[in-house]
């Protein structure tokens, strides 16, 4: 009962996974290659109250996991861990800010409110960089931690290079910076999800 909070970070992930290809499927405009999952949530896009209801499902679950992470000394009390948890609330609450500063047309002129979703964007992706990386570092000295240490350094690793050149493709225009930005996300909530399993079984 006291690793309820573990639900949340299956849950999350499931409900991301599925507005991206719920979101993808219902649109005719839309590529998985080329078009950003921001784009799922535009302010003009179709079927935005659905996107905007799943995508904040799946901030809420990780606020609610990365609370709970944080607050289980039974996991790791170390200052190195609840800061990496401490990073994963933070990077809740800014995909939360992201819902009211959706993100501006790939091609269009850039408004206030697209600049902030970048700003908040990119504080998120650095947080969530961290957050893998610093978890990795705290668990490495742990026999029973230690795969999955390797696991996060890895992961951090595929975040840190798939997300530069996402940044890279969509910035050019092109054809393929949305599945990019696919492959750094689903490693990131294939993280979660792993994370989750391992506190859930292992603590």
């Amino acid at each position: 009962m006291k690793k309820i909070y573990t639900i949340f970070g299956f849950l999350g992930p499931i409900i991301y996974i599925l507005a991206v290809i719920i979101g993808g499927a219902i649109r005719n405009d839309y590529s998985q290659l080329y078009n950003t999952i921001s784009e799922l949530s535009m302010t003009n896009a179709p079927n935005l109250l659905l996107m905007e209801i799943m995508f904040c499902i799946y901030n809420i679950s990780l606020l609610i996991f990365g609370i709970g992470a944080f607050l289980d000394t039974k996991v790791d009390s170390s200052k190195k861990y609840r800061a990496a948890m401490l990073m994963l609330v933070l990077t809740a609450i800014s995909g939360i800010i992201l819902l009211f500063f959706p993100q501006d047309p790939r091609t269009a002129p850039f408004t206030t409110t697209g600049t902030v979703h970048i700003a908040v964007a990119g504080i998120s992706s650095l947080l969530t960089i961290l957050a893998i990386f610093i978890i990795g570092f705290s668990f490495r000295k742990k026999q029973s931690m230690n795969n999955f240490a390797k696991y996060s350094f890895i992961s951090g690793i595929i975040v840190v290079v798939s997300g530069g050149l996402s940044a890279y493709s969509v910035a050019n225009n092109l054809s393929f910076g949305g599945l990019l930005e696919k492959i750094t996300i689903l490693t990131f909530i294939a993280w979660v999800i792993v994370f989750s399993y391992i506190i859930l079984k292992k603590t």
